[in-house]
């Protein structure tokens, strides 16, 4: 008994010694084993929500810094400047005419005179003015004389109220042409130069109308009763748009 005794207490002693030196068998703890992951452009690894990396060969997940917001990949294109509305250019339908008071032409003698014909915008947006007017100008303001008891229905009115006058229009070399914008509401003139037809002899009857046509368009704008002129040999020379002869 006494020698079974000594030899358990030499074990005890045995297993106590290697368990403090860490030489037990099961004792140790294996080392951790090494976890690649992939890196971000940064160089720092990427990992997974709750902290679980990412495997190597995985994709690496986007990454924004801290305060700023990723710009997308294919961002819209930037807009580019509204471009400037285009002014049309005026018809007929677009404007009023109205005749101005007739006077003496700058830089001109003695029997010549200047009448404004006013042209007025009345649409609800701007049109451009360039170039002459093109001018027809028809009938006759003569009155039928009315005799006691005449009967006649064309008693004490115009003579005639069509017919295309032989005017002969010459434009004006004098001036420039101008680029006219009319506002809605605004107005602009060219001008009718003439010369008295007293001082060549002969009485010329003034028109009754006359259809004034803008460039480029195909309707006429009719002014009646036509300015009070009496042309001598039946010519006039017209100013452009813009110009007050």
């Amino acid at each position: 008994m006494r020698v079974r005794g000594t030899q358990l207490l030499a074990v005890g002693v045995l297993l106590a010694a290697t368990t403090a030196c860490g030489g037990g068998v099961g004792s140790a703890t294996p080392p951790p084993a090494a976890v690649a992951t992939s890196a971000s452009p940064e160089g720092d690894p990427v990992g997974r929500p709750g902290g679980s990396p990412v495997p190597a060969g995985k994709p690496t997940p986007s990454r924004t810094t801290p305060g700023r917001t990723a710009a997308p990949a294919n961002g819209p294109a930037r807009a580019t400047a509204a471009a400037a509305p285009r002014v049309s250019a005026c018809a007929a339908r677009d404007l009023t005419a109205s005749e101005g008071r007739t006077g003496l032409p700058a830089g001109r003698g003695s029997g010549w005179f200047g009448t404004p014909i006013q042209l007025r915008n009345r649409s609800g947006s701007a049109c451009r003015l360039r170039g002459w007017p093109g001018l027809t100008f028809f009938g006759d303001q003569t009155l039928r004389v009315c005799a006691k008891g005449d009967p006649s229905p064309s008693c004490g009115k115009p003579a005639s109220r069509s017919g295309t006058r032989p005017f002969a229009i010459t434009r004006s070399s004098t001036h420039g042409v101008p680029d006219i914008v009319l506002a809605p509401g605004h107005s602009t003139s060219f001008t009718l130069v003439w010369q008295g037809s007293y001082l060549c002899g002969t009485l010329v009857d003034a028109p009754y109308g006359v259809d004034i046509r803008i460039p480029g368009g195909s309707g006429a704008l009719t002014l009646l009763p036509a300015a009070q002129l009496s042309p001598c040999e039946g010519r006039i020379e017209v100013t452009p748009f813009g110009v007050v002869g």
